[in-house]
């Protein structure tokens, strides 16, 4: 029984499965995309920014905050490192012409972006499935 002040241990690992989604839509990318270098770096680019930015947001999350206050600090300060850095990234390939933004890396990342996302958004229902609900009273069946 998780109490109000005790942080959800739980699902500690769940929050990899957007890093994991990442790195088998680069697996897809590369595999089903051209075999030229600029496509390779390409993906390696987009795949790497988009992994760090997951990566640091699963790590700020499993920050221990026993307050409210705290725990909001932490889902605000995970969603910056998962959003950001990608939208550094794609300002930076849309500042200049380079061989990355000629081997459409910025559509990459848009693409990897939306795939954490969606897993993100499935590990968030899934984990909240069973929250609402209070364990049936036997007493009153």
């Amino acid at each position: 029984m998780i109490t109000p002040g005790e942080p959800a241990r739980r699902h500690r690992f769940t929050g990899l499965i957007a890093p994991a989604a990442i790195l088998v839509a680069a697996a897809i990318a590369f595999a089903a995309g051209p075999a030229g270098p600029d496509h390779r770096r390409a993906v390696f680019f987009a795949a790497a920014v988009c992994l760090a930015g997951a990566v640091g947001a699963w790590f700020v999350g499993q920050w221990p905050a026993t307050t409210p206050s705290g725990r909001v600090t932490a889902s605000l300060g995970a969603t910056a490192l998962r959003l950001f850095p990608a939208l550094l990234a794609l300002g930076w390939l849309q500042a200049g012409r380079s061989d990355l933004t000629i081997a459409n890396a910025g559509g990459l990342l848009v693409v990897f972006y939306l795939v954490a996302l969606a897993a993100d958004l499935v590990r968030t229902i899934m984990e909240s499935a069973g929250a609402g609900r209070r364990p049936r009273d036997r007493e009153a069946i």
